[in-house]
């Protein structure tokens, strides 16, 4: 039975990065009811205005899309996956939003976003940071490039468990790793913020501006 386990969670794990199929689509379920702390958190610390445009990055089974578009009545929330499983499974759960226009969501990758400048009053990310963490400069660059003077961009993540020795990204490798690299694309007012626990992780956001033109 162990092994049997094992092997399941082998399968699950290999969809979380990008779920596809009836498995995927199962996982993308399951992450939406683990991550409902932070995800309601996150959206709750975006401040998002009823005439905003959002932008979130890794929307998976599109919760937050659900949350982000109940609060821009007057605006528009857009979305990029890497996984055509989640765009589809994103579009049934917002089906109305996506109908009438308020919600476009669509395939493609954080490194190559398919939006002109200045377009968004918000980025958002969720439990994405993980996949490029180790270099982050470009997606960085994009999310900032896509922003709006003024915009805001906010990424939320796990940066380790209640009772383990070490976090996996803790405060220091945040200071000395992403503020810097933040501040040299030319984000300001870097900070970060912790969030509820959820499942016993620890939840972090990390939010930038970027700069108004003078």
């Amino acid at each position: 039975m162990i092994q049997i386990n094992r092997v399941f969670e082998t399968i699950l794990n290999k969809h979380y990065v990008c779920p596809q199929g009836a498995m995927g689509r199962f996982v993308g379920e399951q992450m939406v009811r683990q991550h409902a702390k932070e995800t309601t958190w996150t959206v709750s610390l975006a401040d998002v205005r009823p005439t905003d445009h959002v932008l979130e990055i890794g929307f998976g089974a599109g919760k937050a899309i659900e949350l982000l578009a109940k609060k821009t009545t007057q605006g528009l929330v857009y979305g990029i996956d890497l996984s055509a499983t989640m765009v589809k499974r994103a579009k049934e759960r917002n089906a109305y939003a996506v109908r009438v226009g308020r919600v476009r969501l669509q395939q493609g990758e954080a490194a190559q976003l398919p939006f002109e400048e200045h377009h968004f009053d918000k980025v958002v990310s969720i439990h994405t940071f993980y996949w490029w963490a180790e270099d982050p400069h470009t997606i960085l660059s994009e999310m900032f490039r896509v922003l709006k003077p003024g915009g805001t961009l906010l990424f939320t993540f796990s940066h380790g468990k209640v009772g383990e020795e070490r976090d996996y990204y803790d405060q220091t490798f945040i200071e000395e790793h992403v503020f810097p690299r933040m501040k040299s694309i030319g984000f300001t007012a870097v900070s970060s913020r912790s969030g509820p626990l959820s499942r016993q992780f620890k939840i972090l956001a990390v939010v930038g501006t970027k700069p108004s033109v003078s």
